[in-house]
């Protein structure tokens, strides 16, 4: 445990970003939005009181503070020089990508557009009445509910009795079905809008719940990293001498297929795709993974653009001044981490 205070953006990527350092302590130009600069240690910046949980249950933090020694060994490799296996690199992105509070700002924000798609789908009544008679005609899901019934009302039966029941149900449950037909479809929209209305209420506690625990089945985000191993290839480039990366509080940002930057795992869907994601290490230095064939033609201004505006507050560097740092501060949170609420909306509808 690491105490109650919580680093998302964790010291093991900030570090590298320090124009100072005093024994332990490390120093970073930090850049924020409404605050201006400053130069905090990073001991104190990017961190929340309880932002993977309670005192009451310190699993999750526990699980990744034990996985940051190796992601920092893969910072300091990449920074030496050393050859760094790109199973390695997809790791790091992936670990880092999920845990910000920018993309844990933006799946919540996500939630009231879900609820919005969700009300659309459930409450249209010739959809409603629609899905809600093909569930209670549909031969395996109408036999399922009869034997539930029978189940209920006389206990377990020998099979004979039990099939012998349900050819007597059937012709009942047939013409009960056609004749409430009307008021089933009335409950049926009253107890979606009831659990629509209770989860319009509670949305950020559910929203917040269902990202810990989403990230909880696997903080390390080893199954994503595998796949993206697989699917990109990986590199590292340097700055040229005049410029210089800056680190956005979002960690990893992506360029997908869509030809929009979004934050990595942001896809909502399966048309699009991650073409190419990038994270720098260093002022000099950003792994960049992308389409086997088709690196991206991103420089450094590109990436430094991208970082700061898909950031939610703040970003860092090791210095106060130059590279546009003023322009790159006025850009912060400019972009859509994700997506707009009416494309999410559309999308889902439509499925």
């Amino acid at each position: 445990m690491s105490g109650r205070k919580h680093h998302y953006l964790p010291q093991l990527i900030q570090r590298p970003f320090a124009y100072r350092q005093q024994g332990k302590e490390f120093y970073v130009h930090a850049h924020h939005r409404t605050r201006g600069r400053f130069t905090p240690n990073t001991r104190g910046l990017g961190k929340e009181l309880d932002f993977y949980g309670g005192p009451e249950d310190t699993a999750l933090d526990d699980a990744i503070t034990r996985g940051e020694d190796a992601l920092a060994e893969t910072v300091q490799a990449i920074n030496r020089g050393d050859a760094v296996a790109p199973a390695d690199m997809a790791t790091l992105i992936c670990a880092l990508a999920f845990r910000t509070k920018s993309m844990r700002e933006a799946l919540v924000g996500l939630f009231p557009a879900l609820l919005e798609a969700l009300r659309v789908k459930l409450l249209d009544p010739m959809r409603l009445r629609r899905d809600l008679m093909a569930s209670l005609t549909d031969p395996k899901e109408r036999k399922r509910l009869i034997y539930e019934q029978i189940d209920k009302n006389m206990g377990p039966l020998p099979r004979e009795q039990r099939a012998k029941a349900y050819g007597l149900l059937l012709p009942r449950w047939k013409t009960e079905v056609a004749k409430q037909e009307q008021q089933l479809v009335a409950q049926a929209w009253q107890l979606a809008y009831f659990v629509l209305s209770k989860a319009r209420a509670e949305a950020d506690t559910w929203a917040n719940n269902a990202y810990l625990q989403a990230l909880a089945k696997d903080p390390a985000m080893a199954t994503r990293a595998t796949r993206m191993a697989t699917d990109l290839t990986f590199c590292v480039i340097d700055a040229p001498p005049s410029e210089f990366f800056i680190l956005g509080d979002c960690g990893s940002v992506a360029m997908f297929s869509d030809g929009k930057p979004k934050l990595m795992l942001a896809a909502i869907s399966d048309d699009v795709v991650i073409n190419a994601v990038f994270l720098p290490v260093s002022p000099t230095r950003c792994i960049v993974g992308h389409v086997p064939n088709t690196p991206p033609c991103l420089g450094v201004a590109d990436i430094n653009r991208m970082s700061a505006s898909l950031s939610l507050e703040f970003f860092i560097s090791d210095r106060d001044t130059g590279g546009e740092l003023d322009s790159l501060r006025a850009a912060i949170g400019s972009l859509v981490r994700i997506e707009t609420e009416e494309d999410i909306i559309r999308s889902l509808v439509q499925e």
